[in-house]
């Protein structure tokens, strides 16, 4: 019975860990854009508390937790197969996979400037969690700037 737990475990640990590349084209482009929008969401959380006259840097401090978390997920947003070439509408370039070495690199400078923001804002130092907010919106526009069709 023990082993039958385990064979069981891990089938569904290796189900769970490749369901996102096992999934649909499409399916994979609509959880990008929802990961992204969450993602947006934790910055819009830190940009109106950073116009506050007195930020509330608990707010801040969720959101940056929630920014690293995302970071450390956004791997698994782009398999291969949920670009433009499979006729689901996104925004991502081909670029993302034909140059795939170059968008791990900006993955991991996101990566790194979320945990630098995070460490920021758990300091509840205004103006480092300023300066480190901004270093972070660079991390996002450079990878927008290359891998990103531009909104029109």
């Amino acid at each position: 019975m023990l082993r039958l737990k385990s064979c069981l475990t891990v089938f569904l640990g290796c189900t769970l860990a490749a369901s996102p590349l096992l999934a649909a084209p499409a399916d994979s482009v609509r959880m990008r854009i929802a990961e992204f929008r969450e993602l947006g969401a934790s910055f819009k959380t830190v940009n109106d508390a950073m116009r506050s006259p007195s930020p509330q840097t608990m707010l801040i401090q969720i959101a940056a937790r929630q920014i690293v978390n995302s970071s450390k997920q956004i791997y698994l947003w782009f398999p291969a197969g949920s670009g433009p070439e499979s006729g689901a509408k996104t925004k991502a370039k081909p670029e993302i996979w034909k140059q795939a070495a170059k968008f791990k690199l900006a993955q991991d400078a996101f990566g790194k400037q979320a945990l630098a923001f995070q460490r920021a804002a758990g300091s509840g130092n205004v103006a480092m969690i300023q300066a480190e907010s901004r270093k972070l919106g660079a991390t996002c526009k450079g990878c927008h700037d290359t891998f990103r069709t531009p909104d029109n």
